[in-house]
């Protein structure tokens, strides 16, 4: 059962690296196509070969790295151990922010409204 359980800790290990290497993709894409657009018209398929080879290697690296993997190891453990709240109390939640956010903008409003009239009627004195 515990093989069963890391082997699952593992799979999000491996979703989170993976993120990260299309996060990495994603932005060194967009960084390098507007490094190059400053000194020639940039090619899109070598600037998405270039980005996919940065971001594997430091992918790599930080995988293999032992303190970057074990505080992720870490993360994922503690992310396993959290008891996340139901569809319903999340829908409950949802609505008491909503109604608490309407009230608060109300009164915001009210303070608004009435330190505008008071602010009038000083400067019209």
């Amino acid at each position: 059962m515990h093989h069963a359980k890391a082997l699952g800790l593992d799979r999000w290990l491996q979703l989170a690296f993976t993120g990260f290497a299309l996060l990495c993709l994603w932005i060194l894409d967009r960084s390098i196509t507007l490094l190059w657009d400053r000194f020639a018209e940039p090619q899109p398929t070598v600037v998405t070969l270039l980005a996919a080879g940065i971001s594997a290697v430091a992918t790599i690296v930080l995988y293999r790295h032992e303190r970057v993997n074990r505080v992720a190891r870490e993360v994922v453990g503690e992310l396993a151990q959290v008891t996340w709240p139901s569809r319903e109390e999340t829908r409950v939640s949802t609505i008491v922010v909503i109604i608490a956010s309407i009230i608060a903008s109300i009164i915001v409003g009210i303070f608004d409204a009435t330190w505008s009239w008071i602010t009038d009627f000083i400067y019209k004195v």
